[in-house]
């Protein structure tokens, strides 16, 4: 296998889960709470109920895995599928920022499905999301995916498949086929994020995840796989235009791993809207909506880029149809912050999105590019506002981190907290509070029996 291949499956195979800190265990265990929290909640989400039904159109009880909310064991591939769904589509996981940003916890259903047809224990599964988050951050490190147009998706298929690898105790030679076929397999477009949102945005890195559980299983059986898929004729370096090198891969930055440079959200919208929201729930207490004359938002280009218009689809973001481009249109979500002086997953109810009492109040919001914060680097998204009112006052005001951020960590007490939220919606209080002590307690774990156990009984706990 080529440099690069050969790298990652070495990192995979040869990770030590007795090398990491309580600390780092005790985060990794966070992401991975805040991840089911987001599947639970997802559940009844259209796309969720899609995912679910191919699912149970694959029965498999001699090697399948479990799916949220169905009893029985299913195809592994469309197992993680239906699970990473669940995990993605309400935009409520955690955010990962570099040159390509993404949702790492979408991999931990890769992760789990390997864990669960491999009889790994509670180590190898932390083990294994902790793996696969380094990959996925090595990667977005070095290679602007968002400028060549394709999805953060490869490096999710990449990196799950390394994930599985460790978790599943493979050979390097036989992680390094699964990588290989993943990078081959997995380059998709991100028109998924571009325009219009269809339900697709909440199923694409999903899609890369049920891809790195089917290679993976492919490369345990021997399947043979491209030598060079990064370095060779028409491989991922012509694609991306240039080679790279992955000498980082496993060494933290400012003394931190990638999980704990990875943030977590407490707000269902778009990672750069969290700060900005945080900071509108607090003026909706001090001025009135009905006053404003305009608002004026100078931010990060990427910010701009992302749900302010930047590229190309103002029309889309002032004018959403979609709870999938409302949750991306920051037009949208400061107004619907400041009109219902709330900010949860109703604020995307279908209704809402398409409400027309929302559209002049939007239309007063302008976002702009600060020159100033063009040669700022990750982890800094400074963004301020000049409101005027029809008084002819002026606010002045700038955010920059959000509750979640690295630089506001939120800690394990206020991520159960919101894991307890987000399942209550779904099941009752004490199926969720069983849960989460099942999660809290997968250090360690001897097996998963009683875990994935609790993931197919959803039904039967169902909130009434």
């Amino acid at each position: 296998m080529d440099e690069i291949t050969d790298a990652i499956a070495a990192y995979a195979t040869g990770f030590d889960f007795a090398g990491l800190t309580p600390e780092t265990v005790d985060t990794a265990v966070d992401h991975i709470v805040d991840g089911f929290g987001c599947a639970v909640a997802g559940f009844g989400e259209e796309a969720a109920v899609i995912a679910r039904g191919m699912a149970a159109e694959t029965p498999a009880p001699d090697v399948g895995a479990s799916v949220f909310g169905i009893g029985g064991t299913y195809a592994p591939d469309h197992a993680a599928f239906a699970n990473a769904v669940m995990m993605r589509c309400l935009d409520f996981n955690d955010t990962f920022n570099s040159l390509t940003g993404g949702h790492p916890s979408d991999m931990i259903a890769a992760i789990l499905t390997g864990a669960e047809i491999a009889g790994s224990d509670g180590n190898a599964f932390i083990g294994g999301v902790f793996v696969a988050y380094e990959v996925f951050g090595a990667l977005a490190a070095v290679v602007p995916l968002r400028n060549l147009g394709i999805d953060q998706g490869v490096f999710v298929a990449i990196a799950g498949a390394a994930g599985m690898a460790s978790t599943m105790g493979l050979d390097a030679e036989t992680a390094g086929r699964a990588i290989s076929l993943a990078v081959t397999t997995t380059v998709p477009l991100r028109v998924a994020r571009a325009g219009a949102l269809s339900a697709w945005k909440g199923c694409a890195t999903p899609h890369a995840v049920m891809n790195a559980v089917f290679v993976t299983r492919l490369a345990v059986r021997g399947m043979e796989a491209p030598p060079h898929p990064f370095s060779g004729e028409q491989g991922f370096f012509e694609r991306v235009g240039a080679p790279f090198d992955l000498d980082h891969l496993g060494k933290p930055v400012d003394q931190r791993s990638v999980i704990e440079r990875t943030a977590i959200k407490f707000l269902p919208v778009e990672w750069c809207a969290q700060a900005p929201v945080e900071l509108f729930l607090e003026l909706g207490k001090r001025i009135n909506w009905n006053d404003i004359e305009a608002i004026e938002v100078h931010g990060y280009e990427f910010m701009v880029n992302e749900i302010g218009g930047g590229r190309n689809d103002a029309a889309e973001k002032w004018d959403p149809k979609t709870r999938e481009t409302a949750d991306h249109s920051l037009a949208y979500i400061l107004a619907v912050t400041l009109m219902d002086g709330e900010m949860n997953l109703d604020s995307f109810r279908p209704d809402r999105v398409l409400d027309p009492d929302l559209r002049p109040l939007m239309q007063k919001i302008s976002v702009h590019v600060d020159p100033a914060t063009r040669d700022l680097k990750a982890p800094r998204q400074p963004v301020r506002f000049t409101i005027r009112l029809g008084s002819g006052e002026v606010i002045e005001e700038s955010c920059e981190y959000p509750f979640g951020h690295p630089m506001r960590p939120a800690g394990s007490d206020m991520v159960s907290e919101k894991f307890l939220k987000l399942a209550g919606r779904v099941v009752d209080g004490d199926a969720a509070a069983e849960m989460l002590a099942l999660l809290r307690r997968l250090e360690n774990m001897p097996d998963f029996g009683e875990l994935t156990a609790a993931m197919r009984n959803l039904p039967a706990r169902a909130k009434q």
